[in-house]
């Protein structure tokens, strides 16, 4: 479970700054089109969770109709590290309680914590940590955004590949 967390928060590791705007419900206007997922200016909309049957460089197997606890929100300039709370799934990879949901919830509450400036492009985005800049490049499927690292690596990055997709329910964020 560490281990876990801290491939995702040394991935796309920033600063521990806590966010302002908790406690009440977000509707996710994130959705997949013909042309691939929406990009608005600086932002991803909505809250885009990691597939939980994808592994550090394959794609998941289901087509991303699970998702594991844990995320990110790319809005407003900044990355935060978003984790889905209340879980009682126990379809998990390792049959880990808790630890996944289906995409197909209509509601979830999530905790996020604010990781740093974000740069979104057209099809790359870089995110600063420690001083060094990583550039992380991003591609489209019908039902996953595929993520991975430029070849130069700040030394705090994995090459580890995320894949993940937008959750399309409720929200509400939580302390």
């Amino acid at each position: 479970m560490k281990h876990r967390i801290l491939t995702i928060i040394f991935a796309f590791a920033i600063s521990f700054v806590p966010s302002f705007f908790m406690g009440f419900a977000l509707p996710n206007p994130a959705a997949a089109t013909s042309q691939g997922f929406a990009i608005d200016g600086e932002e991803w909309p909505g809250f885009w969770f990691v597939c939980e049957f994808s592994q550090r460089q394959r794609a998941p197997d289901d087509g991303c109709k699970m998702f594991d606890d844990e995320g990110f929100q790319l809005a407003e300039g900044r990355l935060r590290y978003i984790r889905m709370l209340g879980s009682t799934e126990t379809a998990c990879r390792g049959n880990k309680k808790g630890q996944c949901f289906s995409a197909s919830m209509p509601n979830i509450r999530i905790s996020r914590t604010d990781r740093g400036k974000l740069s979104l492009g057209d099809k790359q985005f870089k995110v600063r940590y420690f001083g060094c800049t990583q550039i992380y490049y991003f591609a489209d499927t019908p039902t996953y955004r595929e993520i991975w690292p430029d070849k130069k690596r700040c030394f705090w990055a994995s090459k580890r590949r995320f894949y993940i997709a937008p959750y399309l329910g409720s929200v509400t964020i939580t302390d």
